[in-house]
């Protein structure tokens, strides 16, 4: 396998995307004596010249690079003769030299993949068909639902989308792509067309995977039969899993985690999820280091043409002694003895591409990496390895491949999905000695009882929710899913949906949408104003509920959300009910937070008060009956069986109205719902809030950006957490000045400040400073300038004409404003103290005039440097 990978790779890069250009690969010496044949076809054709292009996915806690040409991961470890195109634009963006594979935590350079490769074939005209290498002729497309970035799509998904269109047709890479050396032939092309759309998204939930949707269409003439569709996954060629600068041996373990305990207790999942990870974590003189390797990779398979089976398949590597130059590489991998023996002369991977097609389609769930010694020849397996059995466990490379097929027919112009999601699962290793104490290959019980899969699961498990989300009804036809029934009384339950409907959404729960608002300013204060209307009466996409729970104000010089300082908040007032378990010894919470009508109404009791029953004594909790159910592996109820519980209630967040105390002590917010509206929806009655907030006390020198966020309560059926919406997605300029509005309709004077500009000048404690070290100008460079400098005019109507002349009348600028150089507001324009003549002006007085439609304006400016 290791020759076939250097292969694929070549052919990949035979055209170089460095300039462009079409350059001549030198074969490794092992390589020489298997050169293809010159091509028999299309080699003097016009051909278009492929595009190669790489980006990188770096939105959340995984830095993923892909192609657009089938390909996702960097190849690292063989450079320079396998490598993905430079991502350049998103390393200089990133701030790093090196090329991200699939790096976890980000600027780790913890590597968990050399590369991942995308097969799909099938049976046309009784000759089998694959393809590994594809060629595209067009970059990769970027979009975002962020309306801060610059690649802003309303039409997108995800807070980072990659869109690449890429086909098995092109005649250009016969030489080497289409020359298959096991069967010593060239194939024929499969006349497939890919479109790749791959979504990543930065919330909480969301950090730790990347989604994958292939469209595979027939763009051909003939009906392509038994199809196949993979992923080939290799986590190291020469090196597995490990941190990429620590130059040594990386070794790895691998297996399939089928089926899980479900999201209800009793429940159970069939996720599949196809992993890998390094053997120990590295630990480094007995712990683990920020630079161990502890999580897993894994891949899961979301959707598949026709729900065709899945199939997983997994080869090892050792790497032995031999007299010449090369290693011997030894490959071993479970095979079952009903699936043909045909992958080629080893007993691991598959040789050539009629074997890859066979391993795509054999319908295979292979037995974890770990148990590599077992003898499971009883259940239909061939026997364990003969020879290195020990050191295969223990100290040997891993590869897979995960897919899906036979499914098709596929006719000419159909096409069929395919989508998958590729996963980071953190801490998997959590003890350093584990490996060492624990790991007997006959008996790697101990070891795996100490590794935690649970991360990789709930990551896996939130992927197909992002995908497909449980109780919503994409398509309107009232079906939404499969769901659990829980926290019985009576004929009232709570249901917890565990599928989908099965039409991709691909959105998950998300924050409450973030209000639009207004601002007002004036000398020293900033007014905002809006309305809850949007806000509060969104539906969350995955629970259901109308969760919306508050609001929070921000303030700051950047308009990024580090840069942002928390104002003021304000949420409902509302509790949440909990439940004692007598098995963990603690309160668990079982409801949505609702206000204190809402807990009477479902009470059925007109006096009840949540505030009588905060959690603490059981002996003055609430109690009541309910039905707890015992259920099959299925999931169906078996039995059902009445219990006494113990509940209570809190307060959910601060509750923090227009006045709240703190410490004892009564407080006006900041933020203050002034009116309310009602509303009917559906038959519904319900309100919502208009707000107000006025800001003061705030340096008229100083422009602000403020914002305003949303957040909801969560959704405790999954242990979702409050989600809030970004303060850089919903944000405005404001300077605490008059508007250009309020200029005119008042007929203000203009005012120029600071006057006179000091290039030096003392602060509150006598000590010399300048406006760039205070924070009023040259905002966000890292190295301030001439032209970084800034006086401001002030009380400007919209549209006006500022000239600056020296004191013998001589014209020194002009600025026709507004000007987007020199101004973000309405009513107010800075002057970098440069001339027109682009040179920086000296001290002295100079003379300013100011024509608008208030008529012309005169004053004196003076500067001192």
């Amino acid at each position: 396998m290791i020759l076939r990978c250097c292969v694929l790779a070549i052919g990949l890069v035979a055209c170089q995307c460095f300039g462009g250009r079409v350059e001549a690969l030198e074969f490794p010496p092992w390589l020489k004596t298997r050169r293809p044949p010159p091509p028999t076809t299309a080699s003097s054709q016009q051909v278009q010249l492929p595009v190669y292009d790489g980006r990188i996915h770096a939105v959340n806690e995984i830095w993923l690079s892909l192609t657009n040409y089938g390909q996702i991961g960097a190849w690292r470890g063989l450079e320079p003769i396998c490598c993905i195109t430079d991502p350049r634009y998103d390393r200089r963006e990133l701030g790093i030299s090196w090329i991200p594979s699939c790096e976890y935590p980000p600027r780790s350079q913890n590597d968990y993949l050399s590369a991942m490769l995308l097969d799909v074939g099938g049976i046309r005209s009784l000759d089998t068909l694959l393809t590994w290498s594809w060629v595209s002729h067009q970059r990769l497309i970027e979009s975002s639902a962020l309306r801060s970035w610059g690649a802003y799509d309303p039409a997108a998904h995800a807070d980072q989308e990659y869109y690449a269109v890429y086909d098995d047709t092109s005649a250009i890479l016969d030489r080497y792509s289409r020359y298959d050396y096991y069967e010593n032939r060239y194939y024929p092309a499969t006349e497939l067309e890919i479109h790749q759309k791959s979504y990543a998204w930065s919330m909480p939930f969301t950090k730790r995977f990347i989604l994958f949707d292939f469209w595979i269409k027939n763009i051909g003439t003939h009906t392509l039969d038994e199809c196949v569709a993979g992923l080939e996954v290799y986590p190291g060629i020469i090196n597995d899993v490990h941190w990429e600068p620590f130059e040594h041996p990386g070794y790895s373990i691998c297996g399939l985690v089928g089926e899980t305990p479900g999201v209800v207790e009793g429940t159970y999942d069939t996720l599949n999820i196809a992993w890998v990870a390094d053997q120990d974590g590295d630990p480094i003189e007995g712990k683990f280091w920020p630079v161990s390797p502890t999580a897993a990779l894994g891949v899961r398979i979301l959707r598949t043409p026709n729900d065709a089976p899945i199939s997983y398949n997994w080869w090892s590597n050792l790497w032995g002694a031999r007299d010449d130059d090369w290693p011997l590489l030894l490959e071993w991998g479970p095979r079952l003895r009903r699936n043909p023996a045909l992958y080629g002369k080893s007993a691991a991977g598959p040789e050539g591409r009629r074997a890859t097609y066979r391993m795509l389609r054999n319908g295979e769930s292979d037995y974890d990496k770990l148990h590599s010694l077992f003898d499971y020849q009883a259940e239909g397996w061939y026997p364990p390895p003969a020879s290195h059995g020990r050191d295969m466990v223990r100290q040997s490379g891993s590869q897979f491949i995960l897919s899906t097929g036979p499914f098709g027919p596929l006719l000419p112009g159909d096409s069929l999905p395919f989508t998958l999601a590729v996963i980071i699962g953190k801490e998997f290793h959590q003890m350093p000695s584990n490996f060492f104490r624990n790991l007997d290959p006959y008996n790697p019980q101990p070891f795996i009882d100490n590794l935690h899969f649970d991360d990789l699961i709930e990551s896996a498990r939130w992927a197909g929710w992002m995908f497909d989300t449980p109780g919503y009804d994409s398509d309107g036809d009232g079906y939404r899913g499969r769901a659990h029934l829980i926290n019985c009384i009576g004929d009232r339950c709570d249901s917890i949906f565990y599928t989908g409907d099965g039409v991709p959404d691909l959105r998950g729960p998300g924050p409450p949408y973030a209000p639009e608002f207004t601002l007002t300013s004036g000398p020293g204060y900033i007014t905002l104003r809006w309305s809850g209307a949007d806000t509060e009466l969104d539906i969350d996409h995955m629970s259901g509920q109308r969760d919306f729970e508050g609001y929070r104000i921000f303030s700051g010089r950047f308009p990024t959300d580090d840069q942002f300082s928390l104002l003021a908040s304000w949420d409902r007032e509302d509790f949440e009910r909990l439940a004692w378990n007598p098995d963990t010894k603690s309160w668990q919470v079982i409801s949505y937070p609702r206000s204190t009508p809402e807990w009477k109404w479902i009470m059925r009791d007109a006096g009840f008060d949540p505030l009588h029953y905060t959690p603490g004594n059981l002996a003055e909790a609430y109690i009541d009956t309910v039905l707890d159910t015992l259920r099959n592996r299925r999931g169906d109820i078996t039995h059902i069986t009445p219990r006494i519980r113990y509940t209570s209630w809190r307060a959910h967040e601060y509750n923090r109205g227009n006045a709240y105390e703190e410490n004892g002590y009564p407080v006006t917010n900041l933020i203050r719902r002034v009116a309310s509206r009602d509303t009917i929806i559906d038959g519904d009655s319900l309100s919502y809030g208009v707000y107000e907030t006025v800001i003061d006390h705030l340096n008229p020198a100083v422009p602000l950006y403020f914002a305003i966020s949303a957040f909801d309560f969560g959704d405790y059926r999954v242990g979702l957490n409050s989600l809030e919406s970004s303060p850089s997605n919903n944000f405005d300029y404001a300077h605490p000045i008059y508007s250009a509005g309020v200029v005119v309709d008042s007929g203000l004077q203009v005012s120029v400040y600071p006057n006179p500009y000091r290039v030096l000048y003392p602060d509150a404690h006598g000590r010399s400073t300048t406006y760039y070290r205070e924070g009023y100008e040259g905002r966000g460079v890292h190295e301030f300038e001439e032209q970084d400098r800034r006086v401001w005019f002030v009380n400007l109507p919209e549209k006006a004409t500022i000239r600056i002349f020296s004191l013998d009348g001589d014209l020194i600028r002009e600025i026709h404003h507004p000007d987007p150089f020199l101004t973000k507001y309405s009513s107010a324009v800075g002057w970098d103290l440069v001339s027109r003549n682009v040179q920086a002006v000296t001290s002295g007085i100079y003379i300013w005039r100011v024509d608008s439609e208030l008529g012309a304006q005169t004053g004196k400016l003076v500067i001192i440097k």
